[in-house]
């Protein structure tokens, strides 16, 4: 390996550690929005981890085809050191801001749905249950009307023969007027 190579592998991996503190200062920072069990918060720093390291064994893998020195993990770790005492506090600051923002986008546009998608929704969905209940009632007054109406006369006339009816007949039809008066109780 050339003298240029090493340089330039130095100079990346110093980045490479800035980089590495950024994101992990990122990740710890956004961490607590997703996690919530002790399980998942392993879980996702495991991953974090491997991701990283595939990260940057990749961009070692292009500077110098990826040999593994000494020196290699002491520059990641003077880039990790150099951000820590640097840039943390700014980049802190930088990150923050862009929470707030990407938060007040968040809920612009949840509260934008809100109003002109879930709330017209809501809205047509109640009326039509409104109307449909109202047309069920309607037309549930008209059939009780329509029987009262076709009922009248046929009352009528069972009053008027009742009394010239056998005994015998009025056992059965006495059935039919417990059934009747079921249904009358029940208007």
């Amino acid at each position: 390996m050339t003298l240029s190579t090493q340089f330039i592998t130095i100079i990346t991996m110093v980045v490479s550690g800035v980089y590495l503190g950024a994101s992990y200062h990122t990740f710890k920072r956004l961490e607590r929005l997703w996690t919530s069990s002790i399980l998942w918060k392993y879980v996702l720093e495991m991953l974090f981890w491997l991701i990283q390291a595939a990260i940057l064994y990749f961009v070692l893998f292009l500077v110098n085809e990826g040999i593994l020195r000494l020196y290699i993990f002491l520059a990641v770790l003077c880039g990790y050191a150099m951000f820590k005492s640097l840039f943390e506090q700014a980049f802190g600051r930088i990150v923050d801001t862009l929470i707030r923002i990407v938060l007040h986008i968040y809920r612009f546009i949840y509260r934008i749905v809100e109003i002109f998608v879930v709330k017209p929704i809501v809205f047509i969905v109640s009326l039509v249950v409104v109307c449909i209940t109202k047309v069920f009632t309607g037309l549930y007054s008209l059939l009780l009307l329509l029987l009262k109406v076709v009922g009248w006369p046929i009352k009528v006339i069972v009053s008027i023969l009742s009394p010239l009816l056998p005994k015998n007949a009025k056992k059965y039809l006495h059935l039919f007027y417990r059934f009747y008066s079921k249904i009358k109780r029940k208007e």
